[in-house]
């Protein structure tokens, strides 16, 4: 009776001291989380949400930009009180995606006034690229709300595309088609380059010097390449399995390599299996277009000097093609260029695959 009379009588102490032996702890340990979590991911979601959530001036966002004038002008369109960066990014994209609608309408009213096959052709191009534009455009409105470091990336990448594809237009155009679309093209260029600027705005410094941050590299290879691809690049030829053979002989599934590409799948985005295209020993006299559906295409060859694909199309032969679609090797999407490698081949021909950054593994 007595010991729980002491014990009654007497609480405060004992308890006193756990409670703030448990509140110490606590202290410590949410401490060191938060230290833990700034020196291990610097760029991290929660610092690179923070980037991106800071009102900004149009001034401080135009700060990388090319043209500061026009830069500041595309803002002023849609700044709103307190706009942060990513709201003005996002809006800019959605302005610019409106613009790109207007011009694949009216370039398709100037290609029915005009009677030059090769300025047609340079129109119809142009059409091409910028629908191509628009689903990138659109791509990345969607990887912006994901504010990641990757995500970041993913829509500097693609809105990279559009501006090369923009460019690549307005190079093809000529005569009547220039004089009626040159300043709509240029200033979709220019949108392209705000767009930029805002990006490298919102994306984190290198820790290694000016630009954007390094893409992080696994193995030796860019982060997005996933472990079967790893494989098969280290891989010898003949350690291949492939999905389809082309030979001259006859002795594949197919004699040219344009039969065998427009044989792949069109495979869903998020589908990253690899079409394996074996073609063997020879020379190929043909141009190959890849659409932008026919993604994850793989071309493997006996080696470079043993399988060449070497195209015939030439702009300055007098015929309407163009400098879009005169190359031996082409892909549509330069955005989805990425996901088409090649392998022990070559590819000779005057243009090939003009800056679309694709994955050209020679030798291995």
């Amino acid at each position: 009776m007595a010991t729980q009379q002491s014990l009654l009588e007497k609480p405060g102490k004992s308890l006193s001291k756990t409670f703030w032996l448990i509140l110490s702890v606590a202290t410590i340990l949410c401490s060191s989380l938060l230290i833990a979590s700034y020196l291990i991911k610097p760029t991290s979601l929660f610092n690179l949400s923070s980037a991106i959530d800071t009102a900004s001036s149009p001034n401080h966002v135009c700060e990388h930009a090319i043209d500061t004038a026009s830069c500041l002008a595309h803002v002023s369109e849609v700044a709103q009180p307190q706009n942060h960066k990513l709201n003005l990014l996002q809006s800019i994209l959605i302005e610019s995606a409106s613009n790109m609608h207007k011009a694949i309408h009216n370039t398709k009213h100037v290609k029915l006034r005009i009677n030059s096959p090769k300025e047609q052709a340079a129109l119809a191009d142009c059409e091409e690229l910028m629908d191509l534009s628009m689903d990138r455009v659109w791509d990345s409105i969607m990887a912006l709300t994901k504010k990641t470091t990757t995500s970041m990336q993913d829509a500097h990448s693609w809105l990279s595309s559009v501006l090369t594809n923009h460019v690549t237009c307005l190079d093809g155009l000529e005569g009547s088609a220039k004089t009626h679309m040159e300043a709509e093209i240029k200033d979709l260029i220019s949108r392209s380059r705000t767009s930029l600027a805002l990006i490298v705005a919102i994306l984190p410094p290198n820790p290694n010097g000016e630009g954007l941050i390094d893409e992080p590299l696994n193995g030796g290879f860019p982060s997005w390449v996933t472990r079967k691809d790893r494989k098969l690049l280290e891989s010898s030829v003949g350690a291949i399995t492939a999905n389809v053979v082309v030979a001259k002989d006859g002795s594949g599934k197919f004699k040219t390599v344009k039969e065998a590409v427009a044989s792949a799948p069109e495979p869903d985005k998020n589908d990253k299996t690899r079409y394996v295209i074996y073609v063997k020993k020879g020379t190929y006299k043909e141009n190959v277009q890849i659409g932008k559906k026919k993604r994850n295409v793989m071309l493997v060859g006996d080696g470079k000097d043993a399988t060449v694909i070497t195209g015939s199309l030439n702009i300055g032969d007098g015929s309407s093609n163009s400098t879009f679609h005169s190359a031996t090797v082409g892909v549509d999407d330069a955005a989805e260029a990425s996901k088409f490698t090649v392998k022990q081949l070559l590819i000779q021909g005057d243009d090939w695959l003009k800056d679309t950054g694709v994955t050209y593994t020679e030798g291995l």
